[in-house]
């Protein structure tokens, strides 16, 4: 099967890996068929593992640590930024990280009229180029359909006009910075509450005490309840709500640490929440609950149609 492979080699400067995938995306700089797979490679890696990526029943990609990279291979290219950013919060890694990603295209004069003016385009062996975005690269112009996960919640968002809160504990209110991290979020970004403690989420969502008291602030209840605090105190169509052990201490046996339980819901319609088990340290079970949020949130909203 063709393939096209795309190394993302350094955290210093300027792509994110999604805009890396949107980019090698575009046929013109692959040069792959729409059967092919495209692969990142991140480094440094840690031990050795592989793990597959599963969306929707469907396994879209897989990843694994060795040689010092952590490498994702996307099966489904039509999938990409999915994909990739599903498969790099599995394996414990911020795709918001901006690094240089090196593409092997068929043609390099395709892949220097497709990177425009601003970039400059290096060969290094037959067929492997540096793309070093040092001018205006505007990746999203070559592939409008590439986004990060919070815009594309936010396009689905605008686009139904609809609204969305957040209720947010052991992620602190990251759910909210990311979505009101991308431009012309106040479109559909109502309000936020950061309820740390039991008292602020019985206090500022109304979460019942004695709910609190028998199920825990991470639990099923008590994440259903914060979702239906946020939508009886906002006016916002949608609620997410957070409420986890990140660690590093905190755990015990029936909730050990890396226990997420994230809500959602829609006004009218009870809330739901499921539960997850990150591993990894405290910043990893935090980014991947954000994502996890945020995965929830675009399926509420396209299962909605």
């Amino acid at each position: 099967m063709a393939g096209t492979r795309v190394e993302i080699r350094s955290p210093d400067p300027l792509l994110a890996p999604w805009e890396a995938a949107r980019a090698a995306r575009v046929r013109a700089i692959a040069g792959a068929t729409a059967e092919g797979w495209l692969e990142v490679a991140f480094a440094p890696g840690k031990a050795p593992r592989q793990e597959a990526v599963v969306l929707d029943g469907r396994t879209v990609a897989d990843w694994r640590r060795s040689g010092g990279y952590l490498t994702v291979r996307m099966l489904e290219p039509e999938l990409a930024e999915r994909a990739l950013v599903a498969a790099l919060a599995a394996a414990g890694s911020d795709p918001r990280r901006p690094a240089r990603f090196l593409a092997l295209a068929a043609d390099g004069e395709a892949l220097r009229a497709a990177a425009g003016p601003g970039a400059e385009v290096r060969e290094l062996l037959p067929g492997e180029w540096w793309l070093d975005g040092a001018g205006e690269l505007d990746w999203a112009a070559a592939d409008a359909g590439l986004r990060a996960p919070e815009a594309a919640l936010g396009a689905r968002l605008a686009a139904d006009g609809l609204t969305i809160a957040s209720a947010e504990s052991c992620t602190a209110g990251a759910v909210s910075e990311r979505l009101t991290a991308v431009p012309g979020s106040s479109a559909y970004v109502d309000r936020a509450w950061v309820t740390y403690t039991n008292a602020a989420k019985a206090e500022l969502l109304g979460v019942p005490e004695p709910l609190l008291a028998e199920h825990g602030a991470v639990s099923q209840p008590v994440a259903e309840a914060m979702v239906a605090g946020a939508l009886e105190r906002s006016r916002a169509d949608l609620a997410l709500a957070v409420t986890g052990i990140a660690g590093p201490s905190g755990g015990t046996a029936d909730k050990p640490v890396g226990t997420v339980w994230i809500g959602a819901g829609r006004r009218g319609k009870a809330p739901q929440a499921q539960r997850f088990r990150f591993p990894g340290a405290r910043s990893e079970v935090r980014w991947r609950s954000v994502n996890a949020a945020l995965e929830m949130a675009f399926e509420l909203v396209a299962g909605a149609g």
